[in-house]
């Protein structure tokens, strides 16, 4: 029985569809040998929020979004007193946590799968401008009989799966033991910049492999999002300097400090 533990962020679901959606979506993520982890749902602590849901995370490969109407407004007001204001109806918002912990679930590197109610205020990390896929849904359908979710969804859970290698690895060499370290942002800037000009995508796929990091881990289908992501990742395991010394073995002609 498998033990990957997949954070679900949900609100409180105040009609019968939506209880029906959450536990579709639950059951099909049990179906698929992983485990649904829900802060009020089926993780309590005495904690506050916000610790509670970082602890959780942390235990977590993956993380799924499921937004849906949590508040209705007839009438609303944007940028009011504005010279874009403009008269919204019949606008509907999700739960505040879901942006938080999507956010939350980012920073941490987890590969995310948003599902998001038709017909509500798209903004902030439900938006489908990121380097995640957006899926809208109609609460009265049956999504697992959709070819798209069923695509999306497996495609996301390879994400996961190589995510917990990952993690699993970490564990073995220790890396969740050590204190992360402050890295100078410009020094990250500049190793951002340089692996985005100076290797090609094949370049960076065999670092990757070097550095014992899974490539097709790193989100994002752009070369440049990729690098981010592979900085970013380095940052939180404390291996940025790993990555310098590693790189002026293999690439001495490439700056990888900066200029004193």
């Amino acid at each position: 029985m498998s033990t990957t533990k997949i954070f679900l962020s949900i609100g409180t679901t105040a009609n019968k569809l939506h209880q029906q959606l959450a536990d579709t979506v639950e059951s099909y993520v049990k179906m698929n040998d992983m485990v649904p982890q829900t802060v009020g749902r089926t993780y309590f602590s005495s904690k506050q929020p916000l610790v509670a849901i970082k602890e959780l995370m942390h235990e977590c490969a993956g993380s799924i979004i499921l937004a849906y109407e949590r508040t209705h407004l007839i009438e609303a007001v944007d940028k009011r007193g504005s010279q874009n204001e403009r008269q919204l109806k019949g606008l509907n918002l999700p739960t505040v946590w879901n942006q938080i912990e999507a956010t939350m679930a980012y920073t941490l590197g987890h590969p995310l799968l948003v599902l998001a109610e038709e017909g509500m205020k798209y903004e902030g990390l439900l938006e489908p401008n990121y380097d995640w896929y957006v899926m809208y849904i109609n609460p009265e359908e049956n999504i697992l009989t959709s070819k798209e979710f069923q695509m999306v969804f497996a495609d996301w859970k390879r994400r996961v799966e190589a995510f917990e290698a990952q993690k699993t690895k970490q564990k073995k060499r220790g890396e969740t033991a050590v204190v992360k370290t402050q890295v100078p942002r410009n020094l990250l800037v500049h190793l951002r910049q340089v692996l985005d000009k100076r290797f090609s995508p094949s370049d960076l796929q065999t670092l990757c492999f070097d550095l014992d990091i899974a490539y097709e881990n790193l989100s994002g289908d752009e070369h440049r999002m990729k690098v981010l992501n592979l900085i970013q990742m380095l940052q939180r395991t404390n291996r940025i300097d790993e990555l310098i010394a590693f790189g002026k073995q293999i690439r001495p002609d490439v700056p990888w400090e900066l200029p004193a």
